[in-house]
């Protein structure tokens, strides 16, 4: 008759597809497709109108900075006043910045300034979307085999949608217009964004008590063993993504680029389905430690391999390594925070590791500049021992 007396039970997707209802998978996978878009829309968009792939890429970082900044804001603000009020409002203001930046050519200092602010008023979607599967999980019998199948399908849905956005983005710009990729993503942000902040879901994830109540405690020193891990994937997203492409570069094999990455991302989509069908004895932490495990090995790979071919094997193992970090730091984040602290919870792992692709990216680039892209992929196996430690942090701080 207790509501926790099958901790080992497990739930399928289908299951927690079926909990999660058609129109709000729509809008759940729809609503991130903008922020998979702005990166290298806005590159290309900058770009052309001003001869400057410079100056698009300090569009980018301003963008970047925004988000990284807006991130916990918005989460925490979501947490206090309630997903529905705030996703409305940052949907409406980064809308209106987008709209600006794409009707209009801003002088540098005001392109830098809209572009930061699209990111600052990023709505956070996957955030709150993991905030709502955890509410709607909350009291099952099987509520830890539900929130981990849904972190799961999360994290499917993030890889999905990062391998589309940019392909999206490619297509429309050389087919019908450099600007073409943001109109779309503006539109959908509007439909998607506005839809998904109206959805009944959004009423399971409101705030239980006054926006003006003190918080519940929450455990920093074990969140930050988390903040550690995601962050530490990003650096292996950032200096994989510089390192590859630079490795490419040099062998005449830039072509490939997007294709040999991108059989690392079908590795990772593909692991973050099978998750599922791990046992509840093969706990997040000890998931943490043996990806870990696998990026230091396709670190290493990677800055040995010398053909398209080596470097696409390395790629899928560390695809594979990368769905289960990014899914079990979310599921052991959404056990230690209290429910009032949950958005603020996700938006801080989220945030680390874009901060993480950025310090990855930078470090790499200025590693390729200096010594060339064999010391940049080392990168890749240096964070991979940083999730390592992570992961044995956590089996310590978070088995309580």
């Amino acid at each position: 008759m207790t509501t926790t007396s099958h901790p080992a039970r497990r739930t399928s997707l289908v299951g927690v597809a079926r909990a999660g209802g058609r129109d709000f998978l729509v809008l759940d996978a729809a609503a991130r497709l903008p922020t998979a878009m702005l990166p290298l829309g806005l590159l290309l968009l900058v770009a052309d109108r001003t001869g400057s792939y410079g100056t698009g890429g300090l569009a980018v970082a301003a963008l970047s900075l925004g988000g990284a900044a807006g991130g916990p804001l918005v989460g925490a603000l979501a947490d206090r006043l309630g997903q529905r009020r705030v996703a409305l409002v940052v949907t409406l203001v980064q809308a209106t910045a987008l709209l600006t930046l794409l009707v209009s050519t801003p002088p540098l200092p005001l392109l830098l300034g809209l572009g930061a602010v699209v990111g600052l008023a990023n709505p956070q979607m996957g955030a709150m979307a993991r905030t709502r599967w955890s509410a709607l999980g909350r009291g099952r019998d099987d509520e830890r085999g539900f929130v981990s199948a849904a972190m799961a399908l999360e994290g499917a849905l993030d890889e999905v949608s990062f391998v589309l956005g940019p392909v999206l983005v490619g297509t429309l710009a050389a087919l019908v217009a450099p600007a073409a990729p943001l109109w779309l993503a503006l539109g959908l942000a509007v439909v998607a964004h506005l839809g998904f902040g109206l959805h009944r879901s959004a009423l399971g994830a409101r705030p239980r008590r006054s926006p003006h109540a003190a918080h519940s405690p929450l455990p920093v020193a074990r969140l930050a063993v988390l903040l550690l891990a995601l962050g530490s994937v990003g650096v292996v997203f950032g200096a994989s993504q510089t390192g590859l492409a630079a490795r490419l570069a040099l062998t005449g094999d830039d072509a490939l680029t997007g294709l040999v990455y991108g059989v690392g991302a079908v590795g990772s989509a593909v692991t973050a389905l099978l998750t599922t069908r791990l046992p509840e004895r093969v706990g997040h932490e000890l998931r943490i430690v043996v990806s870990g495990v696998a990026m230091v090995a396709a670190g290493l790979l990677l800055a040995a391999a010398s053909t398209p071919l080596a470097l696409a094997g390395a790629m899928l193992l560390l695809g594979t390594a990368l769905a289960p970090t990014l899914i079990s730091g979310y599921a052991l984040a959404e056990r230690l925070a209290p429910p009032d602290w949950a958005t603020t919870t996700m938006t801080a792992l989220s945030t680390a590791n874009v901060v993480g692709v950025a310090a990855g990216a930078a470090a790499a680039g200025g590693l390729v500049d200096g010594t060339g892209p064999t010391a940049a992929l080392l990168v890749v196996a240096a964070a991979g021992a940083a999730v390592l430690g992570a992961g044995l942090l956590a089996r310590r701080t978070t088995s309580a």
